[in-house]
């Protein structure tokens, strides 16, 4: 038996594709990673990670280590994309995205900036 308290803007509303919502939406190649990244962090974590990145890739896609399968803004390995379940990208906010979770799986709480206080310490995060 249905209630006839059932109002139709409680009942669940079907996810609209951002297609939709957002016509001509730029290309993932064309958004600023740097912008991205402000948005999401605090000033503080946002700093950290700018002092990290910057040593690490100085924010360069298509930086690579001659020495090892690292690459991207994050210098992020093969085997770190396959532990996330990630799939490794030649575009920065995906590359962005990847080094976040892989900041926040290691790091957690203290987020970008342990990884940068780590990376001081031990050249690496």
């Amino acid at each position: 038996m249905t209630s006839m308290f059932v109002n139709a803007a409680w009942a669940p509303q079907m996810a609209v594709p951002a297609t939709v919502i957002y016509k001509d939406p730029p290309p993932l190649a064309q958004v600023d990673a740097k912008k991205v990244a402000r948005a999401l962090l605090t000033e503080q974590s946002y700093k950290c990670l700018t002092l990290l990145l910057g040593k690490e890739s100085a924010w360069n896609a298509a930086a690579e280590n001659p020495s090892s399968s690292a690459s991207g803004i994050g210098q992020l390995l093969d085997s770190t994309y396959r532990n996330l379940g990630m799939k490794k990208s030649k575009d920065s906010v995906p590359q962005l995205v990847a080094t976040l979770a892989y900041i926040g799986r290691k790091y957690g709480s203290g987020g970008s900036c342990a990884a940068w206080d780590h990376f001081k310490k031990h050249q690496w995060y």
